[in-house]
């Protein structure tokens, strides 16, 4: 009799635990079912955001939103796309972050001036080497005003007027490599090439004073690294725009390749030190910081100057910011009057019998102004520039209200291209730079308002003296080499044909 009451409590047992273990896996599973219900209602709800404010977008994919929108092509593409689908104000979602592309003027005048406190920063990087956190581009705030204030009289007419010189000895020496090539006739003209090699030198020269070999020591050790440093990682930028920003500063991912900075900031360390002692002193860039350095020593930021790290980061940051821009405004220069001869033949009439070489007379020169303007128009080097909310905002006039730590994106080829904005857009036209009719905040091939590039004179004097001397002394032409559709290069906010040939010919 016992043994039997054993075995019925043994099963009670058994039976009491299976209870529980029942209990425990309907609860289990009751958790999980809730918190994936709220879960996708929490992301529907983050992914209708734009949707519940009117505006419209491509449709956004579970979690990762739009960030593989138009992936398959060019930025500038996607962008252009967009634009002609979903208007001048359309709605994208980085992962579940929502993000604003603006192209109304209007509102783009509140986000770039009048409202510029709200929106004090640009590009937002999550990651960043500690030397690209000194970059101007990268700072905001009391610092970015004060390091701001302190650089813009480094571009005042005077000081570019002095670099102005060293640009000249840049301009003989290409057209000498110039003279080389056509000195059979006629030669294959690689713009993208020879732009890239003369902007190296205008740039390793008025920055730093630096001769570089760079039409044919592709070995040498600056000239290396400079490539390199603008080269990229395609697989590190697709990180930083899919994943979250912790994930990028786990791996470390930064914009510059790590090596080539830190190669260039021990030359630049290296340069500024044999100045302080006397040596190779120039009317470089360089040059202009290492005057504006003081101590910073009592921590009085009113009086504090430019410090040696700010030093390097100003000096590092006009080889980003003056080099591929220059060079790519350049080529499409030289490709956008290979198309159009007639435009050639009328700038060649204004400057054939002027003195290229004197400042002021350049700077007159209306129609070269009209040519580098259309060309910054249609074919704007920078395809996009953002500005991040540092508050919550609701743009006046409209219903639209944005979070604190939205980013806003800017895309200036697609505002350059919109037929409200300049009639027949896709036709190369320097007449309507010369008529005053571009709209404000239409024409954007700089940025706008106190984040306006602050390098734009250097960068057009730069373009307009070569440009000039150019189309004085020889003809640029279409070939069969030329391709009859650009391809844009993939990956990159810079407006770059993957592969384009000219002909030119001495005149």
């Amino acid at each position: 009799m016992s043994i039997i009451v054993i075995k019925c409590n043994h099963k009670k047992v058994n039976s009491n635990k299976c209870s529980n273990m029942l209990n425990v896996t309907l609860w289990i599973v009751v958790f999980l079912v809730s918190f994936i219900s709220w879960f996708i209602f929490y992301v529907k709800k983050k992914h209708s955001y734009w949707e519940r404010q009117g505006i419209k977008g491509p449709k956004p994919l579970f979690l990762v939103g739009t960030t593989f929108a138009g992936v398959d092509k060019p930025i500038v593409e996607a962008n252009r796309d967009f634009y002609k689908k979903f208007g001048n104000l359309y709605g994208l979602y980085d992962g579940l972050q929502a993000h604003l592309v603006v192209g109304d003027p209007e509102l783009l005048r509140h986000i770039c001036v009048k409202d510029f406190h709200i929106f004090p920063q640009g590009f937002h990087f999550p990651s960043l080497h500690e030397i690209e956190k000194s970059f101007l581009i990268n700072l905001y705030g009391e610092k970015w005003k004060r390091i701001r204030t302190l650089l813009t009289p480094t571009f005042s007419t005077g000081k570019i007027k002095r670099m102005f010189n060293l640009m000249k000895i840049c301009n003989k020496d290409a057209q000498l490599q110039l003279k080389n090539l056509t000195k059979s006739g006629e030669a294959q003209f690689d713009p993208k090439y020879f732009w890239g090699r003369y902007n190296m030198d205008v740039i390793a020269k008025c920055c730093f004073a630096t001769n570089l070999d760079v039409y044919s020591n592709e070995e040498d050790v600056f000239l290396r690294n400079f490539i390199e440093f603008f080269q990229g990682n395609p697989l590190k930028l697709l990180c930083a725009a899919v994943f979250p920003g912790w994930f990028s500063r786990l791996l470390k991912l930064s914009l510059f390749p790590p090596k080539n900075l830190e190669f260039l900031r021990d030359l630049t360390l290296t340069l500024i030190e044999n100045r302080k002692n006397g040596q190779n002193k120039a009317d470089d860039f360089l040059q202009t910081l290492i005057d504006l350095e003081t101590s910073t020593e009592d921590g009085d930021l009113n009086k504090a100057k430019l410090s040696t790290d700010e030093i390097v980061g100003a000096s590092m940051i006009s080889l980003v910011a003056g080099y591929e821009t220059t060079s790519t405004l350049l080529t499409w220069s030289c490709y956008r009057l290979a198309k159009n001869p007639d435009i050639q033949e009328k700038l060649y009439q204004q400057i054939s019998e002027v003195d290229l070489d004197d400042y002021e007379t350049l700077n007159s020169l209306s129609y070269l102004d009209a040519v580098i303007s259309e060309t910054l128009r249609i074919d704007a080097p920078i395809v996009l520039f953002q500005r991040l909310s540092h508050s919550d905002y609701k743009f006046p006039g409209t219903n639209v209200e944005i979070k604190k730590g939205t980013t806003i994106s800017i895309p200036v080829y697609a505002i350059h291209h919109d037929p409200a904005n300049y009639p027949d857009p896709e036709v190369f036209d320097p007449q309507r730079f010369l008529d005053g009719s571009v709209k404000p905040f239409t024409f954007l091939p700089f940025g706008s308002g106190p984040r306006l590039c602050i390098g734009m004179r250097f960068a057009l004097i730069n373009a307009k003296l070569s440009l000039a001397y150019l189309v004085k002394n020889y003809h640029i032409f279409t070939t069969d080499a030329t391709p009859s559709k650009i391809k844009y290069a993939r990956g990159s906010i810079i407006l770059a044909a993957e592969d384009l040939k000219l002909g030119i010919k001495p005149r």
